[in-house]
């Protein structure tokens, strides 16, 4: 009787652990970077600075802070697209030593699946954690322990949940193995593909209780997917292979049944299976295929008689858009900054020209960095300098 009764609580205690009480479920792997090893990192991810001397005071200054980062990876209980349980990965990066200032989220933006942070244990977003900050990072739905999933291409609701849970692992986390506690002033970054899910999040935790947002943080992104592709059909070009992705996620998450003969030709055609995968970075593979979207992009494109898939894509990327929901206003003191380039040339500025007008319709104070000169990829260090400055 009693192993009846030990069996049956045993089975109880899994019951409740799979079903979700609790977040976190494994800690993967741990190392510590120094300032050296996260400014090299950064270098090489972005390809402009050539070396650590050209940061001149800057980096000057972080020497003299001296700290070291200490990366985690760990897996949590979270959802996909369609609601379903998963697990998936994430990684959290915090000082060493010395009092947390506040958390970071950074949601990350577009690499090769293999780039993802809990698979390299670090990721260049981590540098805000040599400013005092715990650094939270999903790998996103289809990167690392979910790497056998489509990935979840601009599903932003999507992102803010895989993120707000990994915040739930990381409180666990820091309970459980650092007997320290999670701070609840909170600031949102996200560049590129990682902005509009940051967007997201942010909305998100101005009702969630307990957490108090501070900043929100976000650059280039397309937070109307479907204006990409409009500025990609006038102009004729793009400087990111992306669109094979897209329909891939679309079908896999939305089952939008879009069909790819019906909306590529030639070799992206012909390689598709292997182009939309992740496994590449979007703009290596434009170098390979080429940018012109004349070359790879279906006829009917082009002319004013679109076939169904075509018109079935412009409405599933519309339906995408953070813009055109009606959202409660973010709380006034929650500060916004928005940069984007003029001259992008992967995801146009009117995105971020709609965003700032919605943003600042309830009177809401935003920083708009509209510059010039820049290109899509020359803006990602620009964003995280912003977020440094707000973190000061």
């Amino acid at each position: 009787m009693k192993n009846m009764l030990l069996t049956i609580a045993l089975l109880l205690l899994v019951r409740t652990a799979a079903s979700g009480q609790g977040r976190l479920v494994s800690v993967l792997q741990e190392q510590t970077l120094t300032l050296d090893q996260q400014i090299d990192s950064v270098i090489q991810e972005f390809s402009i600075i050539t070396r650590k001397e050209d940061l001149g005071k800057a980096f000057r200054i972080l020497k003299m802070l001296g700290r070291r980062i200490h990366c985690v990876s760990l897996t949590y209980r979270t959802l996909d697209p369609k609601g379903r349980e998963t697990v998936a990965s994430g990684l959290i990066a915090f000082p060493e030593h010395g009092v947390f200032r506040g958390t970071v989220q950074m949601l990350p933006y577009n690499r090769e699946s293999k780039l993802c942070g809990s698979r390299r244990l670090y990721s260049p977003e981590v540098m805000a954690s040599i400013l005092g900050y715990v650094t939270l990072i999903p790998d996103n739905i289809g990167y690392g322990s979910t790497d056998s999933l489509t990935i979840a291409y601009q599903m932003c609701e999507n992102s803010a949940e895989v993120s707000a849970h990994l915040q739930e692992a990381a409180k666990e986390f820091f309970t459980q193995y650092r007997k320290r506690k999670l701070p609840a002033n909170t600031y949102i970054c996200g560049y590129s593909l990682g902005a509009p899910g940051a967007l997201a999040l942010a909305y998100r935790y101005a009702e969630t209780p307990g957490i108090r947002l501070k900043g929100l943080c976000i650059g280039s992104g397309a937070y109307d997917p479907s204006l990409v592709l409009e500025h990609s059909l006038a102009t004729g070009e793009m400087g990111y292979l992306i669109y094979p992705g897209f329909v891939q996620s679309l079908n896999a998450w939305l089952n939008a049944d879009l069909h790819p003969e019906y909306l590529f030709k030639g070799r992206v055609l012909e390689e598709y299976t292997k182009i939309a995968d992740g496994s590449r970075n979007p703009k290596d593979l434009a170098e390979e295929y080429g940018n012109n979207v004349h070359d790879y992009l279906h006829p009917d494109f082009f002319t004013e008689e679109e076939n169904d898939d075509i018109r079935h894509l412009k409405a599933a990327l519309a339906g995408l858009s953070v813009l055109r929901d009606e959202k409660k206003p973010l709380p006034a003191s929650v500060r916004v900054v928005v940069r984007h380039s003029k001259d992008d040339e992967i995801i146009p500025v009117i995105c971020s020209d709609y965003l700032v007008q919605q943003l600042r319709a309830p009177f809401h104070w935003v920083c708009y960095l509209r510059d010039n000169s820049r290109t899509h990829y020359q803006t990602g260090p620009m964003s995280f300098i912003d977020l440094a400055l707000m973190l000061l």
